[in-house]
């Protein structure tokens, strides 16, 4: 009997270990559902949703002139996505949640080869628990800031997702044709599909095909780069086609390549650290990163990039940085610099973070596995926000103004928006609202935070001097003013209140 305690004891460790694992990834795939889905219908619409769900909701029914300034393919799915769900964003925004769902499990199933399954599951709870906000604010759910960039129906989650696939399909075919198994083609051809999948969704991610025909040459494989980067051309080229040929095929590229082209040379009004910008600086980029993932979050990422650079770097740190660096340095010089732009690289970044606090933990056991433990530990924090930012959504301003406004006495007429682009309260107030600058009489005014449209001094003249003429009040980040008695009447600079 005692000889067999030890042998039935090590025949456990097995099933414990894989017990262990199965049960640490179901809680950490299971709360990234909850961050990714969770009342993902009720977060307030942004202007570039309406723009693209319209256009998808469009394209299934036969009608593709919208939007044609980018392309296609995340488009379509949102029309699809409408047929099943309903029009709407709740049908599109599922389509992003499940692609950023998606790219923490193509991180998993990628690096869990090279760095084992704790690597693996590094990355992809990296990528799924922490925020990655279309904005500073994240954590305060009054803000209205969506917590999550792929909690929007948006063009770069989806392009994301495809590109992440791309880069791991590569990675894939390269080493098995270097292990001497040139028969999984297939990885080639997935890798060419999906970064045309990708491209056609929104063509930033083109620019990975430089780190993708860069990879066999890692290896020393020239031969696989004219055989594998033939075939994945052949199949991107012809994918691109046939998702193109809807939409006007070379006249809708050609007329894409003008608009951004025109965009880029022009530039895009941005507001950067209380300054406003029409060129946006080189940085501004990596400003939205640091903001929108937050300091903590950074540190980690910072720290675990650092390592797979310094310990023991290889052709998969190698790879990896090629993928962030193009990146990094395409949306660096890019006139237009929008905050959820930097999304695109996150991937790589998460990616490399995992790299490094793998071979970190490896390095000198014990002591650089609880270096490396401690650091993971501060993401922590940022997770815990976001869960509670999620848990605690709802509406927020513009899309609970109406009925704010009706319990201060508006019984509609025309309302003048201050601090707030037209499209920006336009989703809500289509007919009833006005920009700063437009002439007329108005009987309500509501100023939004964006500095780039400070309320004129007239107008801030007139809200100061009669206090008693208006019904004032705030909602989340909006401030409003209902006219009591009368309007407030615009003409050029001049602001007056008339009976």
């Amino acid at each position: 009997m005692t000889s067999r305690r030890p042998a039935l004891a090590a025949s456990r460790r097995p099933a414990l270990a894989v017990t262990t694992r199965a049960a640490v990834f179901v809680a950490v795939a299971s709360l990234g559902v909850f961050d990714a889905l969770f009342r993902i219908g009720r977060v307030t619409r942004i202007t570039d949703e309406v723009a693209y769900v319209g256009a998808g909701w469009d394209y299934v029914h036969g009608v593709f002139t919208a939007n044609l300034e980018h392309p296609p393919t995340a488009k379509y799915l949102f029309g699809v996505a409408q047929l099943v769900a309903g029009q709407g964003v709740t049908g599109p925004r599922t389509v992003v949640a499940l692609a950023g769902l998606a790219i923490g499990l193509v991180l998993f199933l990628f690096l869990r080869r090279p760095l084992g399954y704790w690597g693996g599951l590094t990355a992809a709870a990296l990528w799924w628990l922490t925020p990655r906000a279309n904005g500073p604010t994240w954590y305060d759910v009054a803000s209205g800031t969506p917590a999550r960039i792929d909690r929007l129906a948006l063009l770069d989650p989806v392009m994301t997702a495809f590109a992440v696939v791309a880069v791991a399909a590569a990675w894939q075919w390269t080493v098995a044709a270097s292990a001497g198994r040139s028969s999984r083609w297939w990885w080639a051809a997935l890798a060419g599909a999906a970064l045309a999948l990708s491209a056609t969704s929104k063509v930033s991610t083109a620019v990975l095909v430089l780190p993708l025909l860069v990879l066999p040459v890692l290896f020393r494989r020239w031969r696989d780069l004219a055989l594998g980067g033939a075939l994945a051309a052949a199949v991107a080229v012809a994918l691109a086609a046939v998702l193109y040929l809807p939409v006007g095929g070379l006249d809708a590229i050609a007329y894409m390549v003008r608009f951004q082209t025109a965009h880029d040379t022009t530039g895009h009004l941005v507001s950067v650290l209380g300054r406003t910008y029409l060129v946006a600086p080189w940085w501004t980029g990596l400003l939205w990163a640091l903001q929108g993932l937050g300091w903590p979050t950074v540190v980690v990422l910072g720290t675990g990039t650092l390592a797979a650079l310094v310990v023991r770097p290889d052709r998969l740190v190698a790879y990896l940085a090629l993928c962030l660096g193009v990146l990094v340095a395409f949306y660096c010089t890019s006139s237009v610099a929008l905050p959820h732009y930097y999304y695109a690289w996150v991937p790589f970044l998460v990616a490399l973070a995992a790299v490094g606090f793998t071979r970190l933990a490896r390095l000198r056991p014990p002591w650089t596995a609880v270096v490396a433990a401690l650091v993971l530990a501060v993401a922590v924090v940022p997770a815990g926000q976001l869960t509670t930012a999620v848990a605690e959504v709802r509406p927020t301003g513009y899309a609970v103004l109406a009925g704010a406004l009706a319990d201060h006495g508006y019984r509609g007429g025309p309302i003048l928006f201050v601090g707030a682009a037209r499209q920006t309260y336009s989703t809500v107030f289509r007919t009833e609202g006005r920009m700063q600058g437009t002439d007329g009489r108005f009987v309500a005014i509501v100023e939004d935070t964006d500095p780039r449209f400070p309320m004129t001094a007239g107008l801030a003249a007139v809200l100061r001097d009669h206090p008693h003429a208006f019904d004032a009040f705030r909602i989340d980040q909006l401030r409003a003013w209902v006219v009591r008695s009368g309007a407030v009447e615009a003409r050029g600079d001049a602001v007056r209140l008339v009976p």
